[in-house]
């Protein structure tokens, strides 16, 4: 049952964190000149500011809390500071695999409903425990759960991921004030009818908090990858030491987190290497099997050195926490996916327009740019604003949090699920960001995989491309990278000299002469697909 005296406290603390960082914000900058030194710093140390108190909020009720600093931690691909500002991803990171835990007294009980324990942790375990050994302190916490280090009879060595005992309660209750203030919520949220996304967002913790789903859920993704192994590993589950609050699986060690290209060099790895696995990865389950890993964050996904025959050291993708997957085979969501990603790529504005109507109603014109800013070329013709944007692999100002938000409504009643699929893609593109996977690298991959995926059943393994399907995307993406890579560096010329007023005095030759030479240059590789975009 849910505890409304709870609930109400622990959001009424948020809100009057809110408040005041709110105050903070207005205050900081109230008379200094935007764009000024003295406004960036000012900013800059409000955001800090504005950064611990998330930090004391989400280490203050966890659950749900943790959850949301995870998602703000880990969603900065392709927006950009001025999506979310680095001090609070920078922050809230510690939150993917080091959030507040509980002791081992206070998470004994759960574990004791699934194995034998003894007098653990104040005592010795007993001959009849399952376990040889098992770590008082977790070697990871997060937003639903702690993990412990244990080793079995047979001496294997196991993770022990265990529910926190007061998760579910305190989670009854948090949905239960949101809902009691739905009108608030609406109001904060200019009128916006956002309450779906707490009955989503509940349904979505309830499926995660069922350990026994997420072994199945593991099982199935091993299953799909299982041509990629040893190269991608699940951990195999331990089912007869689980249970719906206790999950027991392989123990991997040597694990490099996926956001740290210094580690992983220094154990030998090949940065891009890496970001390409990770983003193939993904790709094939996405586009081929339609499986949508929900949380994809720092704290879930990493990196092991394997050593192969001839001694070489090459990447091994781990891919931890299988609680929640959405599934895009629902309304063949999947397959018309496939295709749309193929048009964004070509351009092909037609078929956009009408799988992009299909997925978002009338506010398709948005999907493109949250895919990739590099698709700006693809709908409507772009400002030299948006170009410079897109050039940069962010979204462009033109795009408010108010078109955000109708973007999310039409999503959910257009009849597509896809706002599973953006809220994983945003989490991908976050980490390959981290390992400075270049953007076009990244639509290549997934161009790949939706062209092997545009059929209705994809087979498995994936087979490779045929040459005539190589020459289309290397053609495809030689003409993109060419609007991106030349276009918009005059474009930013352009906006500068504007920006500065210069209408009497001629920009410097080789802005004259290094535009036309630059179009030149593409020769067939892009010159008739430019001009058709500078005609529009």
């Amino acid at each position: 049952m849910p505890d409304m005296t709870l609930g109400m406290t622990r959001s009424m603390v948020t809100m009057m964190q809110f408040n005041e960082q709110k105050q903070d914000y207005d205050k900081c900058v109230a008379d200094l000149e935007e764009g000024s030194e003295e406004y960036v710093n000012a900013l800059n140390a409000c955001h800090q500011r504005g950064a611990e108190r998330c930090v004391n909020v989400a280490n203050m009720h966890r659950g749900i809390y943790v959850k949301a600093a995870q998602f703000i931690a880990s969603l900065r691909g392709g927006t950009g500071d001025r999506g979310i500002p680095k001090a609070y991803t920078e922050a809230l990171s510690v939150f993917t695999d080091h959030a507040p835990h509980k002791s081992a007294g206070e998470i004994a009980d759960v574990i004791k409903e699934v194995m034998y324990l003894g007098d653990w942790p104040t005592g010795s375990l007993g001959d009849m425990c399952s376990l040889k050994s098992i770590e008082n302190e977790p070697i990871a916490s997060a937003s639903l759960a702690q993990v412990h280090r244990a080793t079995l009879p047979n001496g294997s060595v196991v993770a022990v991921k265990v529910q926190y005992p007061e998760l579910q309660k305190e989670l009854a209750s948090d949905f239960a004030v949101f809902r009691m203030m739905g009108a608030q919520i609406q109001q904060m949220a200019q009128g916006y009818d956002f309450m779906w996304v707490v009955d989503d967002f509940e349904k979505n913790l309830a499926q995660e908090l069922d350990f026994t789903l997420e072994a199945k859920e593991g099982q199935a993704t091993a299953e799909a990858l299982k041509h990629r192994s040893p190269q991608v590993t699940v951990p195999k589950v331990y089912s007869e030491l689980s249970s719906t609050k206790v999950l027991t699986m392989e123990f991997c060690d040597g694990l490099l987190k996926a956001t740290d290209p210094q580690a992983l060099q220094a154990a030998g790895l090949n940065v891009n290497e890496c970001a390409q696995l990770l983003c193939e990865t993904f790709a094939e389950m996405i586009f081929m099997h339609g499986r949508v890993h929900a949380d994809p964050h720092a704290g879930n996904i990493y990196f092991r050195a394997m050593t192969n025959g001839d001694g070489s050291v090459s990447p091994q993708l781990v891919l931890l926490d299988h609680g929640l997957y959405y599934d895009l085979n629902e309304n063949d969501v999947r397959f018309y996916f496939c295709k749309y990603w193929q048009a964004c790529v070509a351009k092909d504005s037609q078929t956009m327009t009408e799988l992009g109507t299909r997925f978002a109603s009338a506010l398709h014109k948005f999907l493109p740019v949250l895919l990739s800013p590099w698709f700006i070329f693809g709908g409507v013709r772009p400002s030299l604003h948006e170009i410079m944007s897109a050039a940069k692999s962010q979204l462009p100002e033109t795009i408010g949090i108010r078109d955000v938000a109708d973007f999310i409504v039409a999503t959910r009643h257009g009849g597509a699920n896809l706002i599973g699929l953006l809220h994983s893609l945003g989490y991908t593109r976050g980490l390959l960001e981290a390992l400075e996977f270049p953007e076009g690298q990244r639509i290549k991959c997934m161009l790949k995989y939706a062209m092997l995926g545009d059929v209705e059943s994809p087979s498995s393994p994936p087979r490779g491309l045929q040459q005539g399907e190589q020459l289309w995307m290397w053609w495809r993406m030689a003409i993109l990278r060419s609007n991106i890579g030349l276009i918009a560096p005059f474009a930013g010329c352009l906006i500068r000299y504007a920006k500065a007023d210069k209408a009497n005095s001629a920009p410097p030759s080789w802005v004259l002469f290094g535009a036309p030479l630059a179009l030149v240059s593409l020769g067939v590789v892009g010159f008739a697909a430019v001009m058709k975009q500078l005609q529009r």
